[in-house]
């Protein structure tokens, strides 16, 4: 994974892919994180208002956390992914008010609890994807990431399957002003159950009991 992470950081201005602007059929609506700024740890004056605190290796916390009032996550999609959603002929589509612009998905984060001081906590997230393949398509919707057992959650097909493994060993959060946490550098895997839900709903064989690194997540959480 250590590869994987340097590689990461080297490709997350990666090029547009067309596949995931034309979606399902159509194309998606440019879209900035939910607070208008794709941001990450200013004051707004050029200045850093708080130093970043690594999490890796942290132990969990039963502090209860503070409540999530909203803001978004954004991830940017892997190259080798986006390769194999177009050798596959699979598109991908937002669901609102999630929004696909290029290569970068965004969800706005709805709810949850947070430990400010470990990113210890739920993260409830608003709309979702569909993976079209010719006539099929699988929807994915109501994304919950939990950094406690290191997994994000979705509906598919009316009940919840873990879809995202994370990994979070170069995990970096920190708080800004206003109530407001940054995390950065949050690695999303496909599971092996999202992938048999994909291969069976598109008729493909593309995912393959999962396993393939979907994107890099960026959060930004308001909480009170």
């Amino acid at each position: 994974m250590t590869s994987i992470l340097r590689r990461l950081t080297a490709l997350c201005a990666i090029a547009a892919v067309a596949l995931l602007a034309a979606g399902c059929g159509g194309s998606s609506k440019s879209s900035t994180t939910a607070s208008g700024s794709t941001s990450s740890g200013s004051n707004g004056s050029g200045n850093t208002s708080a130093s970043c605190i690594s999490t890796a290796g942290a132990t969990s916390t039963t502090e209860p956390g503070s409540t999530v009032v909203g803001r978004s996550t954004s991830v940017v999609l892997f190259p080798s992914f986006a390769a194999v959603l177009k050798k596959g002929a699979i598109t991908v589509a937002s669901v609102p008010p999630a929004s696909v612009t290029n290569t970068v998905l965004v969800f706005p984060i709805s709810g949850g609890q947070i430990v400010a001081a470990t990113f210890d906590g739920t993260l409830s997230h608003s709309g979702g994807l569909t993976f079209c393949h010719h006539r099929k398509s699988v929807a994915l919707t109501d994304f919950v990431m939990n950094t406690r057992t290191k997994q994000v959650t979705a509906t598919v097909g009316g009940k919840s399957l873990p879809i995202f493994d994370l990994d979070l060993a170069s995990l970096k959060h920190a708080e800004e002003p206003l109530q407001t946490i940054v995390a950065t550098n949050v690695v999303l895997t496909v599971t092996p159950k999202a992938g048999s839900a994909l291969d069976s709903g598109l008729g493909v064989t593309t995912f393959k009991g999962g396993g393939q690194v979907f994107g890099v997540a960026t959060l930004i959480v308001q909480v009170k």
